[in-house]
């Protein structure tokens, strides 16, 4: 595939057009609402474009992107799809988590949880579950759910389905990580899947329940009044039912 056009144009997107074309589709392929995409010229082609102008920009998941290419998706569906994406009718992209047969192991910052049914629980409300194979040779299964440092939902997994309301200021998924700002510059949330029996929390901050959690690393720090810190630090919880309580 040629780095540049005939035009001279490379094939490297500006971060901040790649961050405005992701915010007006909402952070999904225009089509199916897949969180995992490309960056897809189609108004006009990339071999026929001038600039990197977002408008003419959308976001396609690899299999509709394979679809235009090989003239199974025409121009036109794209065009109608970017112009009413997919995510934004239904509020929200998704895609799904490869775990496997053998108990997840979860890094959340600095703790690790390994075959801990709730990890982190705030009163009754656990922050992550998992589940055991509902038969045979079928997955464990991760639910849960992540908030910014304001407590408004980020992130959602039911079932290891994981989606992300097309409301948040940025979500950006690059390779198997997950990255959610609430502006520029302000990470509350990095995921990065490690299939088949592993997901980091990078970096969190997150107030969830009233109870306040930021950490990357191998340090996870908890607040009951985002000013006072209990800290965790490299340490890990194995074959329980509840690997952190907060009262």
């Amino acid at each position: 595939m040629a780095e540049r056009n005939k035009y001279g144009l490379g094939r490297t997107i500006p971060s901040e057009i790649k961050r405005e074309v992701r915010k007006r589709c909402g952070f999904g392929c225009v089509i199916c609402g897949i969180s995992i995409f490309d960056y897809e010229h189609f108004n006009p082609a990339f071999k026929d474009a001038k600039n990197h102008d977002p408008i003419g920009i959308t976001l396609l998941c690899p299999q509709c992107n394979q679809k235009k290419a090989r003239g199974m998706l025409s121009v036109e569906t794209v065009t109608n799809a970017n112009a009413a994406p997919k995510s934004l009718q239904q509020g929200f992209s998704n895609e799904t988590f490869d775990f496997g047969v053998e108990p997840i192991e979860i890094i959340f910052a600095g703790v690790s949880f390994k075959n801990c049914q709730h990890l982190i629980v705030v009163g009754k409300i656990p922050i992550l579950s998992v589940s055991t194979p509902e038969e045979k040779h079928a997955p464990y299964r991760l639910s849960g759910r992540f908030c910014d440092d304001a407590g408004a939902a980020t992130l959602k997994i039911e079932d290891n389905v994981w989606s992300v309301g097309a409301d948040n200021w940025d979500v950006e998924c690059t390779g198997a990580k997950i990255t959610i700002r609430k502006g520029l510059g302000d990470i509350v949330l990095t995921l990065k899947s490690i299939p088949p029996k592993k997901l980091v929390v990078e970096r969190i901050n997150m107030q969830f329940e009233g109870r306040f959690f930021r950490g990357g690393g191998d340090l996870l720090e908890i607040s009951r009044d985002g000013k006072n810190w209990n800290s965790f630090k490299a340490c890990s919880m194995e074959n329980g039912h509840i690997g952190i309580l907060i009262s």
